[in-house]
């Protein structure tokens, strides 16, 4: 009776991740650290869509041919925060390559911001060695940068791995 049930678990996990039945899909979940603005939450690599609508009008914006790809790399500076955007073609959707964050008032998913105290970053994500005061954490498909001088965080980024 295990077998069989494993067997029909396997076949139901095959038949969903090949698509055969319309309407119901296999989800991923999804990996790595979150930015939210304004109840717009994405994760690096994820369509930017949402947050440039929720974070409204950019302060500047800059457009420059991607290096690596055939699109364009795009970077919006809003009071709060930077995105930088990636797309795979001239008029393709934009996805998020990074953020870096230039105010207290946005913080990440953990409550860590600028001004934070190193004690609290290494309370929420543990410890890991720097680089010359930068302290990098991985999780999923993303990079959690934060550069801290005299026990303070003073810069802190997120960044597509």
């Amino acid at each position: 009776m295990k077998k069989l049930k494993k067997g029909l678990a396997v076949l139901l996990l095959f038949v969903l991740a090949a698509g055969q039945f319309p309407g119901i899909t296999a989800r991923a979940a999804a990996k790595g650290y979150k930015f939210t603005y304004k109840k717009a939450t994405v994760y690096m690599g994820a369509p930017a869509a949402k947050l440039i609508k929720k974070a409204g009008k950019p302060k500047s914006t800059k457009v420059a041919k991607s290096c690596a790809y055939d699109g364009k790399d795009r970077t919006y500076k809003y009071k709060d925060f930077i995105l930088y955007t990636y797309s795979n073609s001239d008029n393709g959707p934009e996805y998020v390559a990074g953020i870096t964050f230039l105010t207290k008032k946005v913080s990440t998913q953990e409550g860590i911001k600028i001004g934070s105290s190193f004690s609290s970053v290494k309370k929420k994500y543990g410890s890991v060695k720097d680089y010359l005061g930068v302290y990098t954490y991985k999780k999923g498909n993303c990079k959690l940068q934060l550069e801290v001088t005299d026990g303070v965080v003073t810069n802190l980024r997120y960044t597509k791995k």
